[in-house]
């Protein structure tokens, strides 16, 4: 279970949003707990193939396409840094 301030990604394998959304967080250090939503029907449901989508406290911060500028911005509005 994770902490309610930790972020999580929700992603798909086979997804290259996903990879290149993990990789950009990892490579700026952020640290992240990736949930895959195959084989998951609640997160199905709630995701469906709108993936990656960024998460904390089970509210949406980002999906789509990460850029560097994107994850930076975002978590300087969160009051945090890298």
């Amino acid at each position: 279970m994770n902490a309610p301030d930790d972020l999580v990604l929700y992603s798909r394998d086979g997804c290259h949003l996903c990879e290149d959304a993990e990789r950009t967080l990892a490579e700026l250090g952020v640290p992240f707990t990736r949930v895959p939503v195959t084989g998951n029907d609640d997160l199905e449901r709630r995701y469906g193939w709108d993936v990656p989508v960024l998460t904390r406290a089970e509210r949406t911060l980002l999906k789509g396409v990460f850029t560097r500028a994107r994850v930076l911005a975002k978590l300087r509005l969160m009051g945090g840094g890298v």
